[in-house]
């Protein structure tokens, strides 16, 4: 007889611990979340197939909180970031300056061309600025011309070097091209100026550039 009424504390005890881990356990359900049905628990019914609707109001309340921590270039306010035009991206002016972000010229050991750059859309008059070794110029000056298309001179003209030539160090220089050309591209050369004639002395630079 007590062993009968012990099996059946135990079958009682069972009985009661299922119902209240039914009762404090995750409700077996499925719920809408974001559009789509989340399965909650272990639900006895299969994912329903109606429409889970989207709460817009909420989402669009997300969204004007989100915007409005940014500003039209979408650079972040609340971190104290501005859109800097000079540079096209978002800056923190109290860390960085919003300056233009200077090109890195056309260099070699012995001629830096500082305008224009390779690939640049050029008109007429042009004005090409550099730096060559004194050992380029002749009476300060050095040869400077535009070519298109195989190798057609479009203009000759000479730099004109802004310093002392007489050295081996750089020395800018200036030059104005004057041009007219049906050609859309070209080459812009700049060439050590040689009296001697001799093929060893003979050095030039180019880049391509495009006609407008």
């Amino acid at each position: 007889m007590k062993k009968s009424y012990f099996l059946l504390i135990i079958v009682i005890i069972i009985i009661l611990t299922a119902l209240v881990l039914r009762l404090i356990g995750p409700e077996d359900t499925w719920i809408c979340r974001n559009g789509e049905w989340i399965k909650h628990g272990e639900p006895r019914d299969p994912q329903p197939t109606t429409g889970c609707l989207v709460n817009k109001t909420q989402n669009q309340n997300s969204a004007s909180s989100t915007d409005s921590n940014r500003d039209e270039h979408g650079c972040l306010i609340t971190d104290d970031y501005v859109w800097c035009a000079a540079q096209e991206r978002c800056l923190k002016p109290l860390e960085e300056a919003c300056e233009p972000i200077e090109v890195n010229p056309v260099i070699n050991s012995e001629i830096i061309i500082s305008e224009p750059q390779a690939g640049d859309l050029v008109v007429s008059p042009l004005i090409v600025k550099g730096q060559a070794r004194g050992s380029w110029f002749f009476e300060a000056s050095l040869p400077v011309k535009l070519v298109g298309a195989n190798n057609q001179v479009i203009v000759a003209h000479y730099g004109t070097a802004e310093s002392d030539w007489m050295t081996t160090e750089f020395v800018p220089f200036t030059a104005i091209l004057e041009f007219n050309t049906t050609a859309t591209s070209g080459l812009l050369i700049v060439s050590k100026d040689n009296p001697s004639g001799l093929s060893e002395n003979d050095n030039s630079f180019q880049i391509p550039v495009n006609f407008k």
